[in-house]
């Protein structure tokens, strides 16, 4: 039976400089040969997300945006978008006038570009985890462009201290009307209603024709939840948040020390103990 493991990015397997452990990448590469899949979830932008997932060789479109975007790789279908959902205009505007008010950073996502109101301290702790460089919006300004959509918001705050505030603030604005949840701290990252991880992993299985109960789910945050409990299996990295490790069947060594490499071996999916 092939399975399918669907790994997020930052906290779970990306190290402080950013990058892969050699050990996860080659357990990766050793799966899929066998015949399994390794795919990616991530609030993270396509772009942004792409270079890990040419790395770990996964053949399985992303899960981007906190789910709120589906696309397939560019030699996997040629990039072809599967799915995507945007915030809309009646609760991306509140949002833009709570962060106006409060002096918070806005992120405004539109065809996969980045988009801010100024370059400024929140901006740069942003772009130095997603490496992908911001673009002022000017002309017109962010205000106008968000009757087109935004793919995710997220709000920033270099300042930690000030993030729990900031996250209630947001959930108490947005209520039902959206999904708000954090990825890293400092990040406040808002979706449209019912879009998340565990929705987009079990439409990716739809998509595929797979049962879910083939999927194992691999993470560390709450913004990890849904597609903790929509998976098969449930695994969590070493210091992840508590109700993530509670959700999990299993605990796997933390980033940068072979956490993937881990969950493969121990689901029997690493290769010479195969499918």
């Amino acid at each position: 039976m092939v399975r399918l493991l669907f790994t997020d990015l930052d906290g779970t397997l990306l190290d402080r400089r950013l990058t892969l452990d050699p050990v996860d990448v080659e357990a990766a590469h050793r799966a899929q040969q066998a015949g399994n899949l390794v795919g990616i979830a991530t609030g993270r932008m396509y772009r942004s997300a792409l270079p890990y997932a040419l790395q770990l060789q996964t053949r399985l479109p992303l899960i981007c945006y906190q789910g709120a975007l589906i696309q397939e790789l560019p030699g996997e279908g040629d990039g072809r978008v599967l799915y995507r959902k945007e915030v809309p205009e009646e609760v991306s505007r509140p949002v833009l006038e709570l962060a106006h008010r409060r002096g918070y950073s806005v992120n405004v996502y539109q065809d996969d570009e980045l988009l801010v109101e100024a370059k400024n301290a929140d901006v740069a702790f942003y772009t130095s985890v997603a490496q992908i460089e911001a673009v002022v919006a000017t002309d017109p300004p962010l205000e106008e462009r968000l009757d087109r959509g935004t793919t995710k918001m997220t709000l920033v705050t270099a300042d930690l201290d000030r993030f729990p505030r900031l996250l209630a603030e947001v959930s108490e604005l947005v209520g039902e009307r959206a999904e708000v949840t954090r990825s890293l701290v400092g990040f406040c990252e808002i979706t449209a209603k019912g879009v998340n991880k565990g929705e987009a992993l079990l439409w990716l299985c739809r998509h595929l024709g797979v049962d879910r109960q083939q999927t194992i789910a691999l993470g560390d945050a709450p913004n990890d939840l849904p597609m903790l409990r929509a998976a098969g299996t449930a695994v969590a990295v070493e210091g992840a948040a508590e109700e993530v490790k509670a959700q999990a069947s299993l605990l796997v060594p933390g980033p940068g020390r072979g956490g993937l490499a881990a969950a493969l071996a121990q689901l029997g999916l690493d290769g010479d103990r195969g499918t």
